[in-house]
């Protein structure tokens, strides 16, 4: 019986081409697009978790508060103190804890010199922690011998290629020889951390001058603390006494100025976005937009497929009479019905899983995720597609099912057509307002998106970040600091040059006590105040704006102990204006000097952040970068001239540089990126509304056939007929815009309530998603009214 049905069912399919190609189509298209959206979010859900016990694994955070009690810091990481004092605090409820510092350098084997990012000093805990796949040696018993290391499979193949990396030496920041003891396979894409070595820890230990100085290095949070329960321990009971830690360990008053947080390993990648973090985290928002935006998807290749299936369905009334009148059943008609309709939505699924595979080595590409499909890996994922998918067709194939079967032989004969629109009718321009609103919707999304991507790549940020190298500074180049910088300036390319601690689309992280002369007294900022070393050169060289003052002088030595605000310091202060900031006293950090310059306000982190206070002070000890302006012209030739001057200067030190434009622009990366899919998706969402309107064009015009005849015999033009075709239609889109207008204005000023400076949010985009959505629109109706306006009226007068 199910085979009969199933050659039926082909036989229809066949029979009506152009109905068959546009639901497989649409409907496959939908699927296809889940699927890749399901591969993207289940790649982002999950990060960390291959590790053993993964949802038991924790991260201490530290937060940071100024005088009046708001977050002034919230950092990823610790001072190295914590985890010895937590241990043994917390001995019923902390299982492991374990530290890692990551830092980037050189390592230098044999003849070679290496630049890298992602090296380590750990605690042995950190292996039984973490889980890390051992290829050869003892990780543990490796990070608890002095002078060893251990490294990822990629690098030990880096360094030492075909060779036994076991017992090899190498030299790391031109300081400190190592052994390998150890390699182990590469942590997968999806971890937070990336561990490619691990020194011991007792490294560190003589970095900080013993043991005991490390233990007392409060200050320096730059230590990961990880960390698991014991079988009793839970993180209330971490929490509930971590006041009285602070107290015993920081003092008194530690509460009321800093504050330890836990996280769980797994919530890192999607749910933070602190200060420090050791690489670019993702958000649960997208995680929610991105689902969002696949469901209605599919909800609109659904609709389509719905309202196609009710439209023929129409057309085979008749059909249902002449089948009742031979004696088919109502049970028989309705499995007729549901087989094609399960029949056609099988079609479409197993073509969505081959053009899955066919795009996803280019989405793969595109967002630079290792993203894998196959049926085993993702059988939950294809699962719940297919089983989507099979819901529709039942719930599609439903109509002519139960309603058609139930029709009466003779009251169906009777009709001429066979014709059932009434009702139907009713609900397909329901439907298309449904998925006209949902398009409109995403159409605006997007347009709101690209506006915000622009202003933030376009706006004056405060200086001048135009050709702009940044150069790391090495120990070597910091020893002759001045006699570098001089040999620059000999360089007929490079216009100038400014060294600071921290570069623009970094984060300003450091941050020291600080009191200002108000009404003629001494007082402690209520607001922490972040700092900047800078030498003479910064301000000159990014162009930056005196607003009040002048800027350090490299002829004049107190301006070491002097000090340059931006113009929010000054408003937190205390302060009128920058005019009667200058020569006010300072302390900060225990210096004390004078303000002796005011610089206007400028975007030194992302446009997400606020504008943060700033002291820029004089200490050119601790410059870390050397920001240098270069003409435009032979940039090639002028880059090579400063590698050579570098490599005279620094020889054991490889070069390290980029551009300004360059980190701005990876700044806004994943922003530009998912960008780009939301564009993506809402384009097929908008051609999947148009490939159902073209279907019920065409069906519309095939229903009122006659009527388009008789109306050019009696000599309506080709333009009145497509008029009276387009306008039914296009009113429908017109209450898709009013519906949409609102959601979607709600839906993008919550969106850019997240940024904190952002676009003001106008008519322009609805204007756009309307028109886009109309024009779409009267185009694809247009393709099949033109059609029928210009056919011959005799011939199918003469037919019906």
């Amino acid at each position: 019986m199910f085979k009969n049905y199933f050659k039926v069912a082909l036989r229809n399919l066949l029979k009506h081409k152009g109905f068959s190609f546009i639901n497989i189509l649409g409907l496959s298209v939908g699927l296809t697009c889940c699927l890749l959206i399901g591969l993207y979010i289940s790649e982002e859900l999950s990060y960390d978790k291959f590790h053993k016990d993964a949802d038991k694994i924790y991260r201490f955070t530290r937060e940071f508060k100024s005088n009046d009690g708001t977050t002034s810091l919230h950092l990823s990481r610790l001072a190295p103190p914590f985890a010895h004092y937590l241990k043994d605090y917390y001995e019923g409820d902390i299982a492991q804890i374990g530290r890692f510092i990551s830092t980037a350098g050189t390592v230098e084997y044999g003849d070679e010199l290496f630049n890298e990012t992602d090296l380590a000093f750990a605690d042995p805990e950190i292996v039984d922690i973490l889980t890390f796949e051992t290829i050869q040696g003892d990780l543990k018993a490796a990070l608890t011998k002095p002078g060893s290391v251990v490294l990822s499979e990629s690098l030990a193949k880096k360094y030492f290629g075909n060779e036994d990396p076991m017992g090899k030496s190498i030299r790391i920041f031109d300081q400190a020889d190592l052994l390998v003891q150890g390699v182990y396979k590469d942590l997968p894409d999806n971890s937070s951390f990336e561990l490619n070595m691990m020194g011991d820890f007792s490294a560190i230990e003589q970095f900080y001058g013993g043991r005991e100085n490390l233990l007392q290095a409060w200050g320096s949070n730059n230590f990961t603390t990880l960390f698991t329960l014991t079988e009793t321990g839970s993180i209330d009971g971490i929490l509930d006494r971590m006041d009285d830690f602070l107290v015993i360990q920081l003092g008194e008053n530690a509460p009321s100025w800093t504050e330890l947080h836990v996280q769980k390993l797994t919530d890192i990648h999607l749910t933070s976005n602190l200060s420090d973090e050791l690489g670019e985290n993702s958000d649960i928002t997208y995680v929610y937009i991105f689902t969002s935006i696949a469901v209605l998807i599919l909800l609109i290749a659904c609709i389509n497929y719905m309202n196609l299936a009710t439209a023929r369905s129409a057309r085979r009334a008749k059909e249902v009479g002449m089948r009742k009148v031979f004696g088919a059943g109502k049970g028989s008609l309705m499995s007729q019905f549901l087989t094609e309709s399960i029949v056609l939505t099988l079609f479409a699924v197993l073509l969505s899983i081959g053009f899955t595979n066919l795009i996803l080595p280019f989405f793969r590409e595109f967002t630079e995720l290792n993203l894998v499909f196959n049926l085993i890996d993702n059988f939950a994922l294809v699962a719940m597609v297919f089983g989507g998918a099979l819901l529709v067709g039942v719930l599609a194939g439903s109509y002519p099912a139960f309603y058609l079967s139930a029709f009466r032989p003779l009251e169906v004969m009777r009709s001429s057509k066979g014709s059932t629109t009434g009702k139907s009718g009713l609900l397909r321009k329901a439907l298309v307002v449904v998925q006209f609103s949902i398009s409109i919707i995403l159409i605006v999304s997007t347009v709101v998106v690209y506006q915000q991507l622009s202003y933030m790549q376009n706006k004056n940020l405060g200086y001048d970040k135009e050709q702009m190298m940044i150069l790391n500074v090495s120990n070597e180049i910091s020893a002759n600091y001045e006699t570098f910088k001089n040999e620059l300036s000999n360089i007929a390319g490079v216009k100038s040059a400014g060294g600071s601690s921290r570069i623009p689309s970094g984060q300003l992280l450091d941050s020291q006590g600080a009191q200002a002369e108000v009404n003629g007294e001494m007082q402690p900022t209520q607001v922490v105040i972040k700092q900047l070393q800078v030498d003479y050169g910064f301000v000159p060289n990014y162009q930056m704006e005196l607003v009040a003052g002048r800027n350090f002088d490299k002829d004049y030595l107190r301006d070491s102990a002097n000090f340059m605000l931006n113009e929010e310091a000054v408003r937190i202060i205390g302060w009128a204006d920058g005019n009667e900031a200058i020569g006010k006293k300072m302390t900060y950090g225990g210096v004390t000097g004078q303000v002796v310059g005011v610089v206007k306000d400028f975007h030194f982190e992302s446009l997400q952040s606020e504008i943060v206070p700033v002291v820029l002070a004089n200490n050119r000890n601790r410059l870390r970068f050397l920001s240098i302006k270069i003409e435009g012209q032979n940039l090639t030739n002028t880059v090579a001239q400063i590698e050579e001057a570098y490599a005279a200067f620094s020889p054991n030190s490889p070069i390290q540089y980029n551009f300004l434009n360059d980190r701005f622009n990876n700044l806004y990366q994943s922003e530009t990126q998912r960008s780009e899919l939301f564009t993506i998706f809402s384009g097929l969402a908008i051609f999947l509304a148009c490939l159902g309107l073209f279907g019920l064009a065409s069906f519309t015009v095939a229903q009122r056939g006659k009527e388009i005849s008789i109306r050019k015999v009696l000599g309506a033009s080709v333009n009145q007929i497509v008029n009276t075709l387009s306008k039914e239609f296009l009113v429908l889109v017109a209450i898709s815009l009013l519906i949409a207008a609102p959601i979607g204005w709600y839906l993008m000023s919550d969106w850019l309530g997240s940024y904190a400076y952002r676009i003001g949010l106008g008519v322009v985009p609805f204007i756009v998603a309307g028109g886009v959505a109309l024009l779409i629109a009267f185009i694809t109706i247009s393709m099949q009214t033109f059609k029928a306006a210009f056919a011959n009226p005799a011939g199918r007068l003469r037919d019906d």
